[in-house]
């Protein structure tokens, strides 16, 4: 992170910049990159974007965010997102970029982040994960999310992340056998990637109460699980089963075909289900890899993708910095 910290200390803010942002936000739809790039008086040209990154002015229209959405389906969700919500914190380029604060225009919530050239390099959660020197992971407060990420670049189409939500700090450090082994429904993980058009999918793996199915008959998209089903129904203790899901991220969460479904044991000695076990089957090849981001964490890759972005910017910050320097001599 110093070549980061170095450039948040000499980072200079623009009103006139801000001004163009906002004057771009105030239309029904932000506009595609190239133009807006266009627009901002940035000395050298364009701003230096990869393939399917655009720009979406936040609600205020005082900065802007990178959105990485190669296919326009998902332009029009992430858009949404960010025309919600206001920056605290500092513009570069017109970008938001720095630590600051992103919280929604209703007030019902306010997390903590930090931006590189509109870019989000950290988790938007109040809870942050961190590896340890020994690979184990650490907990900043009891609710949130853990957040995952592998890749050479934050915003490409090879690059995949990980989500997992617990509602409850674990007793103790994290382990691929600990998932779900307390789920109560609110509780999730995700595999967010994306397809060869562009169009990001997610794999999910949940815990499901089906006590309001027993005896009532399951939905059709139960119906090539029913043995498994009936089975958790005949069970004492809370009736859970695992769920994977895969689909598309436009897709409901329900809409997302359930693809592997296992009813959990009963732990004998609490009466209540463990699905604990079922997850390295449930994520089938995808274990290995979350497995080491529990143990390893993701500092290396994360490290290397947010120095790319500012390698990509370098250019641009020379390039104003020779111009401040004219501008001074003058």
């Amino acid at each position: 992170m110093r070549s980061f910290r170095s450039l948040l200390a000499s980072r200079v803010l623009s009103a006139a910049i801000s001004a163009l942002v906002m004057g771009l936000a105030a239309g029904a739809a932000p506009a595609p990159a190239e133009a807006l790039a266009e627009a901002l008086p940035v000395p050298g040209g364009a701003l230096p974007l990869r393939p399917g990154e655009l720009l979406v002015p936040t609600a205020d229209g005082a900065c802007s965010v990178v959105v990485f959405a190669p296919h326009e389906e998902g332009f029009n969700r992430l858009a949404a997102y960010w025309r919600g919500t206001t920056w605290t914190g500092a513009c570069r380029f017109g970008l938001a970029h720095g630590e600051g604060a992103v919280a929604a225009l209703d007030g019902k919530w306010r997390t903590e982040t930090v931006m590189v050239y509109g870019t989000e390099i950290n988790p938007a959660e109040v809870t942050k994960s961190e590896a340890k020197q020994d690979g184990a992971v650490s907990w900043t407060s009891m609710t949130g999310k853990l957040n995952f990420f592998s890749g050479a670049a934050f915003n490409d189409l090879e690059a995949a992340r990980y989500v997992i939500r617990l509602e409850r700090k674990p007793a103790r450090d994290l382990e691929l056998g600990d998932l779900v082994a307390d789920w109560y429904g609110s509780d999730y993980l995700e595999r967010h990637t994306f397809d060869e058009d562009g169009r990001e999918e997610i794999m999910s793996v949940s815990a499901f109460n089906i006590d309001a199915y027993c005896g009532l008959g399951f939905p059709d998209e139960f119906k090539r699980f029913e043995k498994d089903m009936q089975k958790a129904c005949k069970k004492t203790g809370e009736r859970l089963v695992l769920i994977r899901r895969e689909g598309l991220a436009s897709d409901l969460w329900v809409d997302r075909p359930i693809t592997w479904l296992k009813a959990c044991p009963i732990n004998k000695a609490r009466q209540v289900s463990d699905c604990g076990p079922l997850v390295r089957s449930a994520l089938s090849k995808e274990a290995a890899e979350l497995e080491a981001f529990l143990t390893d964490g993701d500092a290396a890759e994360r490290n290397a993708a947010e120095q790319e972005i500012i390698a990509r910017f370098k250019p641009l910050e020379d390039a104003f910095a020779a111009s401040l320097l004219i501008n001074v001599r003058d």
